[in-house]
């Protein structure tokens, strides 16, 4: 149950919010916290937050951000397959430092791109900055297991594993969403998840089996 959150965009995001945020986090992931500023020609900033809780792999090798040949990752959940992906990579000239899912899935991103989403069995809520391009992408299981929560404005977008976590890092209060309260009470939880929509008027879920790449244009795959 690690916990993740971030933010893709022109703005910089302060000490104390970061802080602010790691602290919130804590109770997802009590054995490491870490954080990662990247930058994309020179106007454009990724912030990567990760809390982590040890499962497979302990050694602090395996701590978030995880990096590789430019490629940067936050993640929770678990790959179920990332024995068997491993393999297949190692057969391609790939060699790993840990025993962690994570580096399969960084690896594994290098390696196919975008065509590794079909090949992950599993849960997970991640997300992956491209620094050779300048993509971000966020990605959800199939299920939508994992959560995953997002706020877009004009200068970039933040993300996150809970919603109090884009609220402290962003330092703003979000309106109650009352139509997906009485969408909830009237129709029951299976309702929340035929929209975007969260009980906070403009934060929305990423949806189950899907992926968000910001470029910082938003598309949208399944």
């Amino acid at each position: 149950m690690c916990g993740i959150a971030g933010y893709f965009g022109f703005n910089n995001i302060s000490d104390h919010q970061i802080k602010e945020c790691l602290d919130k986090m804590k109770n997802r992931g009590p054995d490491n916290n870490s954080i990662r500023k990247l930058r994309f020609n020179e106007n454009i900033n990724c912030y990567f937050l990760h809390t982590r809780l040890s499962i497979i792999d302990i050694d602090e090798r395996s701590n978030q951000p995880f990096f590789f040949d430019g490629l940067y990752l936050v993640y929770n959940g678990e790959i179920y397959n990332y024995i068997e992906l491993r393999l297949q990579l190692k057969s391609k000239g790939y060699r790993f430092n840990t025993e962690s899912d994570t580096e399969v899935l960084i690896k594994a991103y290098h390696c196919w791109g975008e065509e590794m989403f079909d090949k992950l069995e599993g849960m997970w809520a991640m997300a992956l900055f491209n620094q050779h391009n300048g993509n971000l992408i966020l990605s959800r299981d199939r299920f939508a297991e994992k959560p995953l929560y997002y706020y877009k404005t004009k200068q970039g977008i933040f993300f996150g594993s809970e919603i109090k976590f884009i609220k402290s890092i962003c330092s703003q209060n979000f309106s109650i969403n009352y139509n997906q309260i009485n969408r909830y009470l009237v129709n029951g939880y299976k309702s929340l998840y035929k929209h975007h929509e969260t009980f906070y008027e403009k934060i929305q879920e990423v949806d189950l089996s899907s992926y968000l790449k910001i470029t910082p244009r938003i598309e949208i795959s399944k």
